[in-house]
């Protein structure tokens, strides 16, 4: 994860070049696994909008170092583009472009909550909740990368004690999957006005990477889910074994919202139906205490009756080392591959530390992958439900052995393949997972009201988080959040509403969900 509060203690001494008829001036840095590097200025030779520089030198300027770095910057009207080019002994981990002199101005991207700006030091991390498209802008000056590959792309500002102005940091790393001593980072461009046009443009590149399909012509978006109002979530069986709801329950919560909501317009979503939720994973199977394999078919029975559809959630990461044994093969490994990285270990029992055995797992591993997939084609076949969650898939993780996205992409193709009806969602999105899900959960404690809705809503849709609280208190159900009060229901283009049951939220608070279940009616996503 990124340290926004990690920073050098001494100047670098860049040395800055300009950008033509503007006050802009830029620097590149070099890093790999063993070190940063800024160049050497006495080997430098920039004209005609190339910088050629056949050495480096170690941030601050003591020393010189191997290496080589070549810029091509095109600049015409209102644009500039920089290709970098490098080269260097060791393996590239990162390239950065600083820029100073640009607008002193609040910063914000299009998934941005409206009536937010991001001021001071900050820093926005691609993939992520922050950041869903590798686009932004400040004042009338709109900077991205045209990036064909799912790849980090961190942009940091800020106001360093050595520097006169704000420095701003476009950020790129290889994917660790295919790090070479040679490196090309895609174009880096900057434009100033027009940022409509050009939120449009870099969108329509998006689309063609990542093979982006509107959402009106999507194949994957089942004609039932273009009619839902309401996601509800029927919470199952807490990391402890606490029961919230069991099968019976679950049904009988689905033949209420019928007096209040149409069934056919409510997606049923069962975190914690496996049992234990998270300390089973990745074992999927109807929970013993809820009801087993009877009391599951007996639910799916129900809402097929009354036209509700299920959305049961699987692990898209999440593993217990206890419950698969074959965990090494597939956990996630840091980005030189020497560890496992110890991700999401949640206090799930009260004691104030996180729990042991539990591991994240990578998709793009053929045994784990094809674990998930027949862990989701048996509970298709066997029960009948209509659509699989997927938690945690819009984490992003720079593991050298297995491509995540790749990996992501092979699991949709090969669910799709054999139940190609079965709609596919995920936690979170950004640009290329919207590709891949039509559907997603909104990131937990993200705002809704996007200043560009049309990075999602030109693809996908989004409902609640698991962790939103439920009517009364707010309990979060399976989740670890304890208690969130639940956000008042207000229209946002893209969201379907979500209302969360918890083991005592009908019998004291049936009147609240009753008229959450009649708004969604009355409010259709856009």
């Amino acid at each position: 994860m990124a340290l926004i509060d990690a920073d050098l203690s001494f100047d670098p001494r860049d040395p800055h070049f300009p950008l033509p008829g503007t006050d802009v001036r830029w620097a590149v840095q070099v890093f790999t696994t063993g070190n940063g590097y800024g160049l050497d200025p006495a080997r430098c030779h920039f004209q005609d909008g190339r910088l050629r520089c056949d050495r480096l030198a170690r941030l601050g300027g003591q020393r010189t170092a191997d290496g080589g770095v070549e810029v091509e910057l095109r600049t015409g009207g209102d644009r500039a583009e920089w290709t970098i080019s490098v080269d260097h002994p060791e393996p590239v981990k990162a390239v950065k472009l600083l820029l100073t002199g640009l607008p002193d101005e609040p910063w914000w991207a299009p998934n941005t909550g409206r009536g937010h700006e991001l001021g001071g030091r900050f820093q926005l991390d691609y993939p992520g909740p922050e950041w869903a498209t590798p686009w932004a802008a400040s004042g009338d000056v709109a900077l991205s990368v045209r990036d064909p590959l799912v790849r980090r792309q961190v942009l940091h500002v800020h106001r360093p004690a050595y520097a006169p102005g704000r420095i701003v940091e476009l950020v790129h790393l290889p994917a660790a999957s295919a790090r070479t001593t040679h490196h090309r980072v895609p174009p880096i461009r900057l434009r100033r006005g027009g940022l409509d046009a050009d939120l449009d443009e870099h969108l329509s590149f998006v689309e063609r990477a990542h093979q982006l399909v509107p959402w009106e012509q999507r194949t994957d978006v089942p004609d039932w889910l273009r009619d839902v109002a309401l996601v509800v979530t029927l919470h199952g069986q807490h990391w402890t074994g606490h029961v919230f709801n069991t099968f019976p329950a679950m049904a009988e919560a689905l033949r209420f919202l019928s007096g209040h909501v149409e069934p056919h317009r409510v997606l049923a979503y069962l975190p914690g139906w496996e049992g234990r939720y998270y300390h089973d994973y990745p074992r999927y199977r109807p929970g013993a205490d809820l009801g087993g394999d009877a009391g599951f078919h007996r639910l799916a029975d129900a809402a097929r009756e009354l036209g509700v559809r299920l959305m049961p959630m699987f692990g898209g990461h999440g593993a217990n080392v206890t419950a698969y044994p074959d965990w090494e093969r597939s956990v996630i490994r840091n980005d030189t591959g020497r560890y496992a990285e110890l991700l999401n270990r949640p206090d799930w029992d009260g004691d104030r530390t996180g729990e042991g055995d539990q591991v994240f797992l990578n998709p793009g591993e053929p045994r784990f992958r094809a674990h998930l997939v027949d862990s989701v084609s048996a509970v298709v076949r066997e029960f009948g439900v209509d659509a699989a969650f997927f938690d945690t898939l819009g984490y992003w993780f720079n593991d050298p052995r297995y491509e995540l996205v790749d990996g992501y992409r092979r699991l949709v193709a090969e669910l799709r393949d054999r139940h190609p009806e079965l709609l596919l969602a995920a936690e979170g999105w950004w640009d290329a997972l919207s590709a891949l899900f039509p559907l997603s959960q909104q990131w937990f404690g993200v705002d809704r009201d996007l200043r560009e809705p049309r990075v999602l809503t030109r693809y996908a849709r989004t409902t609640g988080h698991l962790a939103e609280g439920t009517p009364g208190p707010g309990s979060t159900g399976v989740h670890e959040k304890g208690f969130v009060p639940r956000p008042a229901d207000v229209a946002r283009p893209g969201h379907i509403p979500v209302v969360g049951i918890v083991g005592d939220t009908l019998a004291e608070h049936a009147d609240e969900v009753a008229a959450i279940a009649r708004w969604a009616q009355a409010h259709p996503p856009r």
